[in-house]
């Protein structure tokens, strides 16, 4: 009888510790409380874009011509100043380089840095955009007396329609304003092939994605190397020419003071009037138009498709921001926008909103970055931003 007890006692005992096991096993985790990834995300509102022509700089010598550089910023030659100088996203100009004889045209090469035509030299520089040393990429002969190169580039792209490289990637088409010709170089500015003859005063040129490369002609013409050269449009001594993401060519013209849009077939789509000498002109990644008043000293926009404000920032905890950005549309353009930002091992997004036709959208992220970088786009138009995060 005790022996029999005792193996109860044992079996008892083991039936015990197997339910203490089990319980502690199925004990569920806490449930978290509230918190402010619980609620909803608001997208934030949207903002129309400033109607027609609005300044975003003046009280400059003599501004010239216009690109954008690799990190977005609005590079500016000056002919009086000897200067190239970049307009930042806040609002200040930085010097990138002086000392130039006659800063005209300007292109950014493949490798990022800064080819500037100097115009009493007849030659072309590169500056480096980091260290912002200035050296000879190509020198021009001028026998002629008259001024010398005016406009410079495109840059030809480096791959075809199906992604094969192309032999002549990279090489820079310059219009070689005295000598009438058209050259395209090749990257390093070593080796020049003629490609067009026979134009008055070549002054700038673009290319469209169709590979058709076109130039300015002072004389009147735009003209179109496809790849023989024709007609393409006549206007009042065209300057510069660029073509648009969606097709579009642009031209400004020195001898109306106005700036042309054209369709792909050279027919006029709209004009504006009354900018005083726009000597250069630029398209931003969307599409939206840049351009000089060299009589006024001042650099001008009209926005035609979106553009970003500085986004605003809320911090709510330690590294735990709100991003709401600031998109203003341009009257008329509905094309639905994508807000893109990259996570990290240190950046999370937590949550994301995109934005609509009526809306910023929003972003909610943990990160220890001190900033991050956002962007907008649509189709073949961007635009892009570094948000700075407070600590």
């Amino acid at each position: 009888m005790v022996k029999r007890d005792r193996w109860w006692v044992v079996i008892v005992g083991f039936l015990l510790i197997a339910t203490a096991c089990q319980s502690a096993t199925s004990i569920p985790s806490p449930t978290p409380g509230p918190t402010l990834t619980a609620s909803p995300l608001a997208a934030c509102p949207a903002a129309p874009a400033p109607a027609g022509p609005q300044v975003v700089l003046a009280g400059q010598p003599a501004p010239d011509d216009l690109v954008f550089d690799a990190d977005g910023r609005l590079l500016i030659s000056d002919i009086t100043a000897g200067t190239v100088s970049a307009l930042n996203p806040d609002g200040t100009v930085e010097r990138i380089a002086g000392g130039l004889s006659a800063p005209e045209g300007m292109v950014l090469a493949e490798d990022g840095r800064i080819l500037v035509a100097e115009q009493r030299r007849n030659r072309i520089v590169a500056i480096d955009p980091k260290t912002h040393a200035v050296s000879l990429w190509r020198a021009f002969p001028n026998r002629t007396g008259r001024d010398g190169i005016d406009g410079i580039g495109p840059v030809l792209p480096s791959l075809d329609s199906l992604g094969n490289l192309l032999p002549t990637g990279g090489n820079v088409i310059v219009p070689d304003s005295p000598n009438g010709v058209v050259w395209r170089v090749t990257a390093d500015g070593k080796a020049a092939t003629q490609i067009a003859t026979g134009i008055n005063r070549p002054a700038g040129g673009g290319i469209d994605a169709n590979g058709r490369i076109f130039i300015a002609d002072e004389g009147g013409p735009v003209w179109v190397l496809d790849p023989s050269k024709r007609r393409f449009a006549t206007l009042p001594t065209p300057d510069d020419v660029l073509v648009a993401r969606g097709g579009h060519v642009f031209v400004n013209t020195l001898g109306d003071n106005a700036i042309h849009e054209l369709d792909s077939q050279g027919h006029q789509v709209a004009v504006i009037s009354g900018i005083q000498q726009p000597q250069g002109i630029a398209l931003d990644d969307a599409d939206n138009l840049y351009y000089t008043e060299f009589a006024k000293g001042r650099v001008g926009r009209i926005v035609r498709t979106f553009v970003l404000d500085p986004a605003k920032v809320t911090r709510i905890g330690p590294g735990h921001y709100l991003i709401c950005p600031v998109i203003r549309r341009a009257l008329g353009f509905s094309t639905p926008l994508g807000l893109l930002t990259g996570s990290s091992r240190i950046t999370a997004i937590l949550r994301l909103v995109q934005p609509g036709t009526d809306s910023s959208g929003a972003i909610e992220v943990q990160t220890t970055e001190p900033s991050l970088g956002i962007t907008v786009n649509g189709g073949l138009l961007s635009q892009s931003e570094t948000v700075s995060l407070s600590p």
